[in-house]
């Protein structure tokens, strides 16, 4: 059956990108966690990045099916579209001339996109990572105790949970990007230090929800602190504190960790979906 070529929306206005994938993060917040908390962010600070672009693909009756962000200087990231409609816009993207660093996401469009940018561009495609998503179907719950406790940042804690917001950016990244700041989670109550000791010694927090759906993320304990299960004390707290406040929650976590992958799972989160990143290089 012959393939019919998209015909894609790009926006360029946060407030106008959340407006247009409004139903579509109503119906599959999951798979629109990243950018629905991203343009969220965008709208209350529209300097966070410089030119950031979305691309929305409908169907006949006008509904949002498709979606697709860039905030430079990330990669492109795919939230929800097929093969067809992400090798489309690879190819609408390599036909402006443009370049991109690379290209993320739902893993089965993320890696058409490559593959059409690739043939198109001359580029070369790696894989950086591929990270599973997990949700939670369960209260979450510990399989061991861990020493200490949970409570909810505040802005006196604000130069730590910032340094180690940046340690956990330059841990996934490799360095070289200045980390989101965290000030308006923080002001919301959306971090969540596990101490142990009378000090804290990990860290976790929630995006704002979209959806009804948070994204748990950040989660960081320095490495010298590791392998008291405080990362897992933290998560399952946060957790908690998310769900009592009537939102469900969700998290990404890096396939190559199997510690990380088997302590959300016991935790009760459930792999639901995969990602990928890929990078692209002349």
């Amino acid at each position: 059956m012959p393939r019919t070529s998209c015909t894609f929306t790009l926006v360029a206005d946060p407030a106008e990108a959340q407006a247009r994938f409004a139903t579509l993060v109503e119906r599959e917040p999951e798979a629109l966690s990243v950018i629905a908390s991203v343009t969220q962010a965008l709208v209350t600070d529209p300097s966070r990045y410089v030119e950031p672009r979305w691309w929305t693909d409908a169907d006949a009756s006008g509904e949002v099916v498709a979606a697709f962000m860039h905030t430079p200087p990330h990669p492109l990231h795919i939230a929800l579209a097929t093969a067809d409609q992400a090798r489309d816009l690879a190819a609408l993207l390599a036909d402006a001339g443009g370049s991109l660093p690379g290209v993320g996401g739902q893993r089965t469009a993320a890696e058409a996109f490559a593959d059409e940018w690739a043939a198109l561009t001359g580029a070369t495609s790696t894989v950086s990572m591929e990270v599973g998503r997990f949700d939670l179907p369960t209260r979450p719950r510990l399989a061991f105790e861990v020493s200490g406790s949970f409570r909810a940042a505040t802005d006196a804690d604000a130069p730590l949970v910032h340094r180690w917001h940046q340690q956990f950016v330059d841990a996934i990244e490799g360095g070289g990007r200045a980390a989101s700041p965290l000030t308006q989670h923080l002001a919301d109550g959306r971090v969540g230090l596990w101490e142990d000791d009378g000090r804290p010694v990990s860290m976790a927090y929630a995006s704002p929800a979209n959806g009804g759906v948070t994204r748990i993320s950040g989660v960081w304990t320095p490495p010298d602190l590791r392998g008291h299960g405080y990362a897992s004390g933290v998560v399952a707290a946060l957790s908690t504190a998310r769900l009592d406040a009537g939102e469900a929650c969700m998290l990404y976590t890096d396939l190559a960790n199997p510690t990380s992958n088997a302590i959300y799972q016991a935790m009760g989160y459930r792999r639901i979906g995969d990602s990928i990143s890929i990078r692209f290089d002349a």
